[in-house]
């Protein structure tokens, strides 16, 4: 049987993560380049897997700046700033753009605009394991109104998020968990391939 795998380590001062789904089939190749650059192609590949290159602690304070060269996914998935908190358990995703499946889902909260892009605002509750093992933890997303270009310079002022969530009644907890400009996808027999630059602003 095959089991859950999780890589990590630093590069050019980044952290970087590759993680994959207990049972994940198929293959992936992940790669760190100069400065705040990775890629990732996979093929044939049935589960979920994470990876990217951010930060080894989060903060509500970081502003990245983030160029995607190359998006291109098969699955559902998603790719943006992503991390989790403790105390209480959250798992965050500033969506930027996704695959053939649209990560939208739970309860709606409103939209709001940041770095001249709207996003919508969405929270669930999810009964799987949390960061730490344990039973339980909210979601909570804001995801682009309309996916973000590539070859271009974004940025994600993230306090920007962090507040609008804060003032739906939803405030991340300790911070002091590793995030990432995450590339993420799930599904049967997906395909893809993606690269992506980020550094802080």
């Amino acid at each position: 049987m095959a089991v859950q795998s999780y890589q990590s380590g630093t590069n050019n001062g980044y952290f970087w993560s590759l993680w994959k789904s207990d049972g994940a089939t198929g293959t992936v190749n992940y790669a760190n380049g100069p400065g705040g650059n990775y890629s990732v192609s996979w093929n044939g590949f049935n589960g979920n897997f994470t990876c990217g290159k951010g930060y080894s602690s989060g903060s509500a304070s970081y502003k990245i700046g983030y160029n995607l060269g190359i998006y291109s996914n098969s699955g559902g998935g998603t790719f943006g700033w992503y991390g989790w908190s403790r105390s209480p358990y959250y798992e965050y995703y500033v969506n930027e753009t996704w695959g053939t499946e649209s990560p939208h889902t739970g309860t709606y909260l409103g939209t709001f605009t940041s770095d001249g892009a709207g996003y919508n605002v969405w929270t669930r509750w999810m009964s799987g394991k949390n960061i730490d093992g344990g039973d339980g933890f909210r979601q909570i997303y804001s995801s682009r109104v309309t996916k973000t270009s590539t070859g271009r310079n974004h940025v994600i002022t993230f306090a920007n998020h962090y507040n609008k969530w804060k003032s739906y009644g939803y405030t991340l907890g300790q911070l002091n968990i590793p995030a990432i400009m995450v590339s993420e996808t799930w599904g049967t027999n997906t395909a893809g391939s993606i690269n992506c630059t980020i550094w802080a602003q």
